[in-house]
């Protein structure tokens, strides 16, 4: 079902996304490394839910989003046992066998744990050992991460993904991310001092749907649920929601509850949405008021200029900053995807942030 707001798992289930499904199908006989991007609420988690579940290849899927925000050793090891521990048992009753010689890796009669401690599981050791099994099975192994970008600051990651890369020549890293310039950061490929400078990517784009993609997208969801719906109401969505599938998923979801398509479905969809997605960013404006600034001002304008947003932030300190701490911030703000540039001005990313911000501007 379309309206379902929660992530898909059934290819009938996801919308318009035949393409980018057989794009992910074709590279799988030669990627070692494959990056799904898109900003956020455009389906990347149930792009790679469904692409999985529609392989015949073994795999594991790290749910990385309730990480700390700096995560230790330990909370990378965890999420990986938790993973293999909801692995098909197909394909898990064979591996056994394999896991079980690596350092580390205890094996009871029902799950899989992974010794945490320094000197506990090596990962590279376990990883050659798979690579190992896959050839034998004649399969590629899928390492799949989702938000790989909230490893913040560790660098073993990086390093253990071009190791994969470089020898395990059956095993295919597969990661995503919507803060989409924090994960060009720390996977590096165009750094070189990054491990995995220059190494081969594919890279899937998850794009807000077009107003044609979003207003099939409705109709097809609404004849879904049986529930009639104007062709004003969907146009008046389509404006307020823009392409965003996830904003246009709890407009029908709600819909739904109510038995009903109305305007002001679509305008509660707004305000719940706005103040979710201002939730989100409140995360990082906790960390400097400046970012609460540059926000506020483009909830307002809608777009700026670099000189505008400059001057608006220093009228606020009563100050002349330096372009590079000023840019400083504007960038971090392009690199989480919270705005975006376009034409040489600058934009909130999300109308329903925007939104949001306008109703609860940001403590400045």
């Amino acid at each position: 079902m379309y309206f379902d707001p929660r992530p898909k798992t059934q290819e009938k289930d996801l919308f318009n996304r035949e393409n980018e499904l057989k794009q992910f199908e074709d590279v799988l006989a030669y990627a070692s490394v494959i990056v799904i991007t898109g900003l956020r609420r455009t389906g990347k988690t149930s792009f790679l839910d469904v692409a999985l579940s529609k392989t015949k290849h073994p795999y594991i899927f790290l749910d990385m989003r309730d990480l700390p925000f700096v995560p230790s050793r330990a909370d990378i090891i965890r999420k990986i046992a938790a993973a293999f521990n909801k692995m098909d048992k197909k394909w898990l009753h064979t591996l056994s066998d394999t896991l079980k010689h690596v350092k580390g890796v205890n094996l009871g009669t029902t799950s899989i744990t992974l010794d945490w401690s320094q000197k506990g599981t090596d990962l590279t050791e376990l990883f050659d050992k798979i690579d190992t099994w896959a050839k034998k099975n004649k399969q590629r192994f899928l390492l799949a991460l989702d938000e790989v970008q909230l490893i913040r600051g560790d660098k073993s990651i990086p390093r253990l993904f071009a190791r994969i890369a470089d020898v395990n020549r059956n095993i295919i890293t597969i990661v995503t991310g919507s803060e989409i310039g924090l994960l060009h950061s720390f996977l590096g490929f165009d750094n070189p001092s990054s491990p995995l400078y220059g190494r081969h990517y594919v890279e899937i784009k998850m794009r807000n749907f077009t107003p044609e993609e979003a207003k099939a997208f409705l109709k097809a969801g609404f004849k879904q649920i049986k529930i009639p719906c104007s062709e004003e109401t969907i146009e008046y969505a389509i404006q307020k929601l823009d392409g965003v599938a996830g904003w246009l998923t709890l407009f029908g979801a709600k819909s739904r509850d109510t038995k009903t398509c109305a305007k002001q479905t679509v305008d509660h969809t707004l305000d719940e949405g706005g103040k979710l997605a201002r939730a989100e960013a409140l995360k990082l404006v906790k960390y400097s008021t400046r970012y609460g600034i540059i926000l506020n001002y483009l909830a307002t304008t809608k777009k700026a200029n670099w000189k505008k947003i400059k001057t608006t932030l220093e009228t606020h300190e009563k100050r002349t900053l330096p372009s590079s701490s000023f840019t400083e911030a504007l960038d971090k703000l392009v690199k989480t995807s919270l705005i975006e540039k376009q034409n040489n001005e600058y934009h909130i990313s999300d109308p329903l942030l925007s939104h949001g911000i306008s109703k609860e501007p940001f403590k400045e």
